[in-house]
Order: C-alpha cells, then sequence, then structure tokens
C-alpha cells in the first residue's frame, strides 16, 4: 500500500534539495535573479513542510504567508512581469533574499527542534471543579468584554468622523483623540477580554458572537483606511476556528466556514485592493478581477523596500549611547511612555509622525522613514518597519538566525498551549496571535508589547479575582451552566 504521508515528505525533501542545489547555482554565477528564485523555492519548500503536521505548524504557515506577501512577493512580480530586478541596487537586493533565507531556514529549524517532541496534554475537563472554575472566567471575562465594547466602538467612530473630514495622510499625521483617557483605558480592555474568554473555549455560537463583534468592530477600521486591524482580527478568527476544530474535528470549519474561507478570501482581498485607491483618492486603472488581486498583493510588498533601503541607509540612523529597536516598543512603555513618569522618565510628547519620533525615539519606522522621506514623513507617509530589519540593526544576520530560530520555537509551543487546558497561557498565546502575522511588516516585539502593559495584567487579576469571589459566593454549583 502506497503510504501518501511518506510520499508527501519525501516530495518535501526534493524541494529542500532543489532548494539547496539553487543556493550553489547562485554562489557560481552571483545572479540575482537566482537568488530570488532560491528565495522563492526555499519559501516553497517551508510551507510544504508544515503540511507535514499542519496541527502544530499553522502558526509557521500563516507566517510564512505573510512573509511571501509583505516580503517577497513585490521582487517576484516585478521580475515576471518586466524580467528585471532594477528598482534598487544590487547589493540591496542580495541582503533583502539573504536575509529573508535566513529566517525562513531559521524559523523551519525553531520548529523541527520541539515539533518532535512528546507532550503531555492536560484533560481540560477533567472534573466538576474545574469545569464550574472554568464557567466563571468565562463568565467575568465575557461581562468586562461586554462592558468594554461599546468604549472600543467609540473610539473607533471617533477616528471614522474625523478621516471623513481630511485625508488619510492628514489623518495619521495629525489625528489626536478628543476623548476623556478613561475611554482609552477602557477599550484596551476589549482585546484582553476577548482573549481570556476564548481561552476558556466556550461552545461555537457564543465563540462566533464575540469573534463576530471584534471584527465587525474593525470594518470602521477599514473605512478609515488602516487595513492591518481588520485583517489581523480575521486571521484571528480563522486560526481560533482551527484551533477548535482540531480538538472537535469537523464541528467548527464545516462546509459553511469552508464557503466562507475559499470565497471570502478572495473576495477580501479584491475589496482592500478597491479600497487603496479609495484611500489614496486615485482613479482605480485595474479593471479585471485578477489584476485587482495582483495588484492589491503587489502594494503589500512595499516592506521589501524596509530591508533594501533599510540595508543601504543604515549608516544614516541617529547614533545614541544606548540603541535597541528590537524591543523599543518595550524598553520605550517603561522609559517614554506614560508609565515612564512613575520611574522618573520623561514621556515623548508626540505620538504621530514628528521630528521628536524621528530623531530621539527607538522606533525604527520613525527613524528610518524619517530618514528615506524627511518632509513626506511629517506629513504622514513612512515605510514601516520589519522584524528582519530591526534584529538585522541591532544584531547582524547571526541575529536574524537565532531569534527566527526562537521564534520557530516559540510557535509550536504556542500551538501546544493551545491545546493544554492552561487558560492564562492560552489567552496571552491569543493576545500574541492577534498582532503576530503583521511581524514580517512590523516590529519584532509589537506582538508581545500587551503582554508587559498595566492594562492587560490589571484586567486579569479583576477577571481572575472576581471568578474567584464568585466561585466562593456558589461554591456548592454542582452542574456547570457556563456554556457561555
Amino acid at each position: 500500500m502506497i503510504d501518501g504521508k511518506r510520499i508527501y515528505f519525501l516530495l518535501t525533501i526534493l524541494s529542500y534539495l532543489t532548494a539547496i542545489l539553487m543556493g550553489i547555482i547562485y554562489i557560481y554565477t552571483n545572479s540575482i535573479q537566482v537568488l530570488l528564485f532560491t528565495v522563492l523555492l526555499v519559501l516553497f519548500s517551508s510551507i510544504l513542510y508544515t503540511f507535514n503536521n499542519l496541527r502544530y505548524y499553522i502558526i509557521h504557515l500563516l507566517f510564512y504567508i505573510t512573509i511571501f506577501i509583505f516580503l517577497v512577493s513585490r521582487p517576484t512580480i516585478d521580475y515576471f512581469k518586466n524580467g528585471v530586478l532594477n528598482t534598487y541596487q544590487v547589493d540591496a537586493y542580495r541582503f533583502a533574499f539573504i536575509s529573508v533565507i535566513i529566517s525562513l531556514v531559521g524559523l523551519t529549524i525553531g520548529g523541527f527542534l520541539v515539533s518532535k517532541k512528546e507532550w503531555v496534554i492536560n484533560n481540560y475537563n477533567k472534573n466538576e471543579e474545574r469545569k464550574n472554575w472554568v464557567s466563571y472566567i468565562r463568565k467575568t471575562s465575557l461581562s468586562v468584554f461586554i462592558v468594554s465594547y461599546p468604549f472600543y466602538l467609540i473610539r473607533l467612530i471617533e477616528r471614522l468622523i474625523y478621516r471623513m473630514n481630511f485625508s488619510y495622510y492628514e489623518y495619521y499625521a495629525n489625528f489626536k483623540s478628543e476623548l476623556p483617557y478613561f475611554t482609552y483605558i477602557l477599550s484596551t480592555f476589549v482585546v484582553y477580554a476577548m482573549c481570556i474568554y476564548l481561552a476558556t473555549k466556550p461552545k461555537k455560537f457564543y465563540s462566533a458572537l464575540v469573534l463576530g463583534a471584534f471584527v465587525f468592530a474593525n470594518v470602521i477600521n477599514l473605512l478609515v483606511g488602516t487595513r492591518n486591524p481588520f485583517v489581523l482580527s480575521v486571521i484571528f478568527a480563522f486560526l481560533y476556528y482551527f484551533i477548535r476544530n482540531q480538538e472537535e474535528k469537523d464541528k467548527w470549519i464545516g462546509l459553511k466556514e469552508k464557503l466562507v474561507l475559499y470565497i471570502g478570501t478572495p473576495l477580501m482581498m479584491v475589496t482592500m485592493g478597491l479600497l487603496n485607491y479609495v484611500r489614496d483618492d486615485a482613479e482605480i486603472n485595474k479593471t479585471g478581477v485578477f489584476d485587482i488581486l495582483l495588484d492589491f498583493i503587489y502594494k503589500q510588498g512595499t516592506s521589501f523596500g524596509v530591508l533594501t533601503r533599510g540595508y543601504l541607509y543604515e549608516s544614516n540612523l541617529p547614533i545614541k549611547e544606548f540603541r535597541n529597536y528590537t524591543f523599543s516598543p518595550i524598553i520605550e512603555y517603561f522609559s517614554k511612555g506614560n508609565l515612564a513618569i512613575l520611574f522618573g522618565g520623561k514621556p515623548f510628547t508626540a505620538s504621530n509622525n514628528s521630528v521628536e519620533l524621528a530623531l530621539q525615539s527607538d522606533r525604527y519606522p520613525h527613524n528610518i522613514s524619517y530618514i528615506v522621506m524627511k518632509e513626506e514623513y511629517l506629513e504622514g507617509h513612512g515605510i514601516g518597519s520589519s522584524y528582519i530589519m530591526e534584529i538585522y540593526t541591532d544584531y547582524g544576520l547571526t541575529g536574524v538566525f537565532l531569534f527566527s530560530i526562537l521564534l520557530g520555537i516559540l510557535f509550536i509551543l504556542m500551538m501546544r498551549i493551545a491545546y493544554s487546558g492552561k487558560i492564562l497561557l492560552f489567552g496571552m498565546t491569543l493576545l500574541v496571535l492577534n498582532n503576530l502575522f503583521f511581524m514580517p511588516r512590523s516590529s519584532f516585539s509589537e506582538s508581545f508589547f500587551s503582554l508587559f502593559t498595566m492594562q492587560f495584567w490589571g484586567i486579569i487579576i479583576v477577571i481572575f479575582a472576581s471568578a474567584g469571589l464568585l466561585k466562593n459566593k456558589i461554591k456548592y454549583v454542582v452542574n456547570d451552566t457556563g456554556g457561555q
């Protein structure tokens, strides 16, 4: 009998060998085009490998897809449309391609190191007492979500109203909320409470309501012109469904969900492709659906320019006694954020594009965008960031490789946690996953930033303390009536 799994694994190995062969050809030819094909083959092989055990490699798969879209798609489309790669200098192309290959290899190695290890998974509903405790956490986290959700909507609506009167770039550069500060604090609780609630693994119907409310709210972000929160919320919802479907086979991703996935994904991409033109007040110059899809992917690939221009302008970055881009969001939260006042620090006065953030902060997208774009940056434009470029600037290519291995390990560990019964750890995992897949075009530590905030740990204490009080008050409850 033919072993399909073994054949698929052999095909994966063959794909990797082809990628290695292409890399050897590049060494002898020094051709940038050959190096591009090497990147594509390594990426394709890495994607193939995830399907050998998708249950634990789903994060790897989605991350590889975002690497292609954000970091590889633009030069790929340029080459196949025009036959040349001439937007940047050859050295810049070489650096960008090699750094992506190094990261891909590191991610794969990291996953491989821990994926084969056997883990003991706790039985989620091992006894009635445990089920009751989960029910209390579910109720308290849902209550926090319901209370804070209106404030989340209010903040988004305020942005939409402002955006309706100004261009997107004016909004990005100048918008400042006029709402009381407590509305901001309460609005941040939405995501935290949602992650804890979903970590209790409620029934499908109630999970869908909460996720649907979250995605709906982020449609407002889409109308404002900021696509990222909406896309991330959709990916987040899909990943959560995938995790639950692994535990309850075919109960979470049935025919309806598959239809939504297969039809909705290209439809969403076309819609956002059209919104690109609306946001920029530009005339739509694409007619076919395929052209719009290709145009959308191409425009998402601007982060490739972060690698090339980051390499070219590295020597122009601000020189400081201490500088760390990789962990700057976390470092500045304690040294320059609102929390800094408690430690005697002085917060930044600006929150949007400014000379202050461009020269005094350790935020890579502000530093590099100001260097490259000058006045355009101050008008609200920017080239963004990438975890690869931040790590490279701080630690070199060796750092890119080692950090990628750590990420690969972390991705597998997060999936192990997802299938366990550890509510807090799963909630923290979901919080990271909410931002993780934009790492190729954003800061390395942005995904982990919330785990270090006072708001997150404050609401965790509130939820679990309230659940404890509820447990003590109703300690004689035998039957679980949660199901929320």
